[in-house]
């Protein structure tokens, strides 16, 4: 016998003890205290295993139209408790990077203005502490006008040139956002 029919045989074996187990978990165990971990265990795999939970259908009144004219699902209070980013309509999420560049040591933390196709910031502390990193993140959130859960610093950390990722943006509404922005003299 080769490995693989091995293999077959000791899963049937398995779920085979797994369906006795859970005979005498529900029958005998179950019927003396509904609430032992045996028991509960038992019922909750061959109700899983047996009867996988049905994939719950999209609500559409919930979409809102974006610029680009898809659907994007709009933004709830759990979303924003939750930390969960907008889908386009085939299930991505829109990422785009931003190029940073960051004075440090100013007088007070505030978005410059444009500095090409990336913002200049200027932040009170060092360019590689955390908390300007932290005051960076809300202060592109804020510039570009997304939550601050949605700014991933992804570069530079510890240097002036930073890049970070906006999720749940298209590259032209980004663009379109920066555009308001005066340019960084």
């Amino acid at each position: 016998m080769s490995a693989l029919e091995w293999i077959v045989i000791l899963e049937v074996v398995i779920i085979a003890l797994l369906g006795v187990l859970g005979l005498i978990a529900s029958f005998f165990i179950a019927k003396q205290d509904p609430n032992d971990p045996v028991a509960m265990f038992c019922s909750t795999f061959w109700r899983e295993f047996l009867h996988p939970p049905e994939s719950i259908p999209i609500n559409p009144s919930r979409f809102i139209q974006s610029e680009s004219g898809e659907g994007v699902p709009e933004a709830t209070d759990d979303d924003e408790f939750y930390g969960r980013i907008p889908k386009t309509a085939d299930g991505k999420v829109n990422k785009v990077d931003l190029a940073i560049l960051v004075e440090a040591n100013a007088p007070s933390a505030q978005v410059v203005g444009r500095d090409g196709d990336g913002l200049r910031i200027s932040v009170t502390g060092e360019a590689g502490d955390s908390q300007s990193n932290k005051a960076l993140i809300e202060l592109v959130a804020k510039a570009v006008g997304v939550k601050a859960y949605q700014v991933t610093l992804t570069k530079g950390h510890y240097q002036p040139r930073k890049s970070v990722q906006i999720q749940g943006v298209t590259r032209a509404s980004l663009t379109q956002r920066l555009e308001m922005l005066p340019e960084a003299e």
